[in-house]
């Protein structure tokens, strides 16, 4: 079950590389990832006992998927679904279905990090792909925002990973 679950995190991010390598199976994709995930969800809730994988040895890098992290990863996939259903017949290219499925991914990692340290890389990615998603429009307005939001975001992304060392 173990290595379901490592195959179920990096399942979104290989995803949105194959999504923009192949741009003409962009939202089949985005909607195959989206609803593995709530599969997976849906398989974590049935089981009574939480999945607890120790990475990298002793260096500390743990992802736990229990009950709580089962619901918040479904929540998750039904979002995105309804993200990329309702964007299913305008005008987004590849790299906006790339981003939803890395953005989705990189959210079902934070909700399964156990470790300070990983779930400062987790969120790193999502920050990265939310700024990407904000900037999509090209606009100068949303420029602006994505960079003021990118600004923030690691400003306070600094401040917990300073928080995250003394810890």
């Amino acid at each position: 079950m173990n290595t379901l679950t490592v195959a179920w995190i990096a399942l979104p991010l290989f995803a949105g590389f194959v999504i923009y390598l192949i741009p003409k199976l962009d939202r089949y994709l985005a909607l195959g990832v989206t609803l593995v995930s709530m599969a997976y969800a849906l398989s974590v809730l049935i089981t009574p006992s939480p999945r607890t994988l120790q990475l990298l040895d002793n260096f500390g890098v743990t992802l736990q998927v229990d009950r709580l992290s089962g619901y918040f990863i479904l929540t998750n996939a039904l979002v995105a679904t309804a993200v990329i259903l309702y964007c299913w017949h305008t005008q987004r290219t590849a790299f906006f279905y790339m981003q939803v499925a890395i953005l989705h991914g990189s959210l079902n990692a934070v909700f399964v990090c156990a470790d300070f340290m990983s779930l400062y890389v987790a969120l790193e990615v999502v920050g990265i792909a939310a700024f990407l998603l904000i900037a999509y429009p090209r606009t100068e307005r949303s420029l602006w925002v994505g960079l003021r939001y990118l600004f923030v975001s690691n400003t306070a992304m600094l401040f917990y990973l300073v928080g995250a060392v003394l810890v």
